[in-house]
This record gives C-alpha cells, sequence and structure tokens, in this order.
C-alpha cells in the first residue's frame, strides 16, 4: 500500500491519499495522470494492468488501486 501512495504522490503530489476516496469522479486525477499510474504501477509491480482493470471504481482511493494491484498480481 505505501509503494501505491509513494507513487500516487509523484504522480500528484499535494494530496492526502490515505483519506481520499473519490479521486477519479472527484476529478483530482484526471485521464493523464490515470495513465501516468497505470504505466508507473505497471513498472514498480512488474505487472501488466489492462484495458478490463482501467475503470473508474478502480482508481477511486489509494485502497482500490492497491486492491486491482493485488488482483492483477494474482491472476499473472
Amino acid at each position: 500500500m505505501d509503494e501505491v501512495i509513494k507513487i500516487l504522490e509523484e504522480v500528484k503530489p499535494g494530496v492526502d491519499y490515505r483519506a481520499e476516496k473519490n479521486l477519479f469522479e472527484g476529478h483530482i486525477l484526471a485521464s493523464l495522470e490515470i495513465i501516468m499510474l497505470v504505466s508507473a504501477l505497471n513498472d514498480e509491480f512488474d505487472i501488466k494492468i489492462t484495458l478490463p482493470y482501467i475503470k473508474p471504481e478502480n482508481f477511486q482511493s489509494a485502497e482500490t488501486i492497491y486492491a486491482m494491484v493485488q488482483k492483477v498480481m494474482e491472476e499473472e
């Protein structure tokens, strides 16, 4: 989880990612930042987040992002 928060802070600093629960729908993360985040997650965790995972509910909070990463890791 700490790795996900570190990546989020690199992609878009200045957000309390431990408390924020509406990153995507709250327009805290824009589309370009989601793309940057997916690329950084792929590199950090040596995974490939594919299109079926790139949906708003997976990017609402650090927790939902972490859960998505865990699911992708389990499936690989």
